[in-house]
């Protein structure tokens, strides 16, 4: 059971090195997370508001 933990423990981990040290995908993800948490709260905050006025 440790071994297989261990192996998945280890592929997971690569996973996270290839891309922390993929700059273009990292940008892109933090890009991405930007415009749309921010168009997504933007969409939230008006129906609030919305909700509050009805």
């Amino acid at each position: 059971m440790a071994n297989r933990l261990t192996a998945l423990v280890d592929g997971l981990w690569g996973i996270v090195e290839e891309f922390i040290h993929d700059d273009g995908m990292l940008g892109t993800i933090i890009a991405f997370v930007l415009v749309f948490g921010g168009a997504a709260f933007t969409v939230l905050l008006l129906v609030l508001i919305a909700g509050l006025l009805a």
